[in-house]
């Protein structure tokens, strides 16, 4: 076996080979427009795509300076797999490019269980190999095929946009590895001509000619048929999956820049909401966009459809036990009964107290309290047997009874910070002050200002604004 395309490590020899030359080129343009990262691991599988891609990275190493290792995953799912592995091997030995083979066992049979267990070992070597830069091999049929199975399974513009040059690829660890793809507008009759120019050989999968994945379904029947009558529609597919690939970009931004209002939403779990009536000015495409990123689980078509169409008194359950509640004014996102309060959301914020100036306060964020109630006061989230007697109010009441004559959303009251002496309620912070918190002018009082989250709305926004 032998590669005169990489033999000399000073200088590369061209021998005015076309197709690999244009190989060439196309990953050093996307290398290039990378941003020239200084570290890259490459997928190698030994099958011609990603040999080609190997080789031609070599060369570009080699001329450029950046460092280069490889990976190969055996799934172990073939007798033969073991071939592939030592192929790989003695072919990165010639190339002297580091390589480091993973076996790994997949769970289930599918091409998805395949393929997660496949990037949790490629996350796991570029880890090795300390880089974040990781090359793959796929190339303008396999966006053609990614693309149709996507559409035979209804996805919109993000699942038909298949494949990107670049994309970002998140681990449940909150790692992340930047999946490379150079050869994405390469068709693989290019790829094997250039192999084939250069002299390189490739090892053949021999389930690659299968019908068993769906993948190889339409690689072996209906791409051939697409391209029997309509020639060039790899290519128009490839173009249609980058157009349609930038639109869900462009609203994925939009609706990031609308969630980002606080008038608008507020994502801090467990008093997530998206404000119903700006989110019903939304166009409809944009509206299940923003659904979708405000929610803290996936969700289907079907489910997404039913979320979009909500309305105030409507709910219904979304994946992981979480649910939907509509009212008025919020669409709620519910946690699962018994989850935790978020750490994000820990505990009550702080309180500032200063000497008191004869202000009483708005009775959200800031409001005056005697001194010799404060002292036996601590700051807590709502408990059972807790009442209040409202200011100015002949009598007590259950902060239960309390809330809803306040009209504060049901999925808000666990979370809103009370000033409690014992179980009675001095002040419900955002939403009003119990008479306890009545000040007279001459008394030693403080004013008492609140610093922290509170659902429902921006800082400055009270509460008290929703019908039951």
């Amino acid at each position: 076996m032998a590669f005169p395309c990489v033999s000399g490590v000073s200088g590369v020899q061209w021998y005015g080979m076309n197709e690999w030359l244009f190989l060439l080129e196309t990953v050093g343009k996307s290398w290039q427009d990378l941003g020239q990262p200084g570290r890259v691991t490459a997928a190698v599988s030994g099958g011609a795509d990603s040999v080609a891609l190997l080789c031609a990275l070599c060369e570009l190493s080699r001329k450029e300076g950046f460092s280069l290792s490889a990976a190969h995953v055996d799934h172990g799912l073939r007798k033969t797999s073991g071939r592939d592995a030592e192929f790989v091997t003695r072919m990165c030995a010639e190339l002297r490019v580091p390589c480091k083979v993973y076996r790994v066992q997949v769970k289930g049979k599918s091409e998805d269980a395949a393929r997660r267990t496949r990037y949790e070992a490629l996350r796991k070597a570029c880890l090795e190999n300390n880089t974040v830069i990781l090359a793959l091999a796929h190339h303008r049929r396999d966006q053609a095929e990614t693309m149709l199975l996507h559409l035979f399974r209804g996805s919109g513009s993000g699942g038909l946009g298949a494949m990107a040059e670049r994309s970002l690829r998140i681990f449940p660890e909150s790692e992340s590895i930047l999946l490379w793809r150079p050869l994405l507008s390469v068709s693989p009759e290019t790829i094997r001509a250039a192999l084939t120019e250069r002299g390189i050989p490739w090892a053949e999968d021999e389930t690659n000619a299968a019908d068993d994945y769906q993948r190889n379904y339409l690689r072996h029947h209906v791409l051939p048929a697409i391209a029997a009558r309509f020639p060039q529609a790899e290519e128009a597919m490839g173009r249609a999956a980058r157009i349609l690939s930038e639109e869900d970009s462009y609203f994925r931004h939009e609706a990031s820049l609308f969630l980002s209002s606080d008038d608008n939403a507020c994502l801090h779990d467990p008093c997530r909401w998206v404000r119903y009536a700006p989110l019903q000015r939304l166009h409809p495409a944009l509206r299940r966009y923003a659904l979708r990123m405000a929610c803290p689980v996936k969700l289907d078509w079907e489910t997404t459809e039913r979320l979009t169409a909500l309305s105030p008194g409507g709910k219904i359950n979304l994946p992981e036990g979480w649910r939907a509640s509509c009212t008025q004014e919020y669409l709620h996102f519910i946690p699962p009964e018994g989850k935790e309060i978020s750490p994000a959301l820990p505990m009550p914020g702080t309180l500032i107290a200063q000497p008191g100036q004869g202000e009483t306060g708005d009775g959200r964020r800031c409001q005056a309290v005697p001194k010799s109630v404060y002292d036996r006061c601590e700051l807590r989230f709502w408990k059972q047997g807790d009442e209040i007697r409202p200011l100015g109010a002949p009598g007590t009441k259950s902060m239960q009874d309390y809330f809803v004559d306040k009209k504060v959303p049901q999925p808000f009251r666990r979370y809103i910070p009370l000033l409690c002496m014992g179980s009675r309620v001095v002040w419900a912070i955002g939403v009003g002050p119990g008479e306890e918190a009545r000040t007279n002018p001459g008394d030693d009082a403080l004013l008492l200002r609140y610093g922290g989250f509170l659902p429902g709305g921006p800082p400055e926004q009270s509460l008290a604004t929703e019908e039951e």
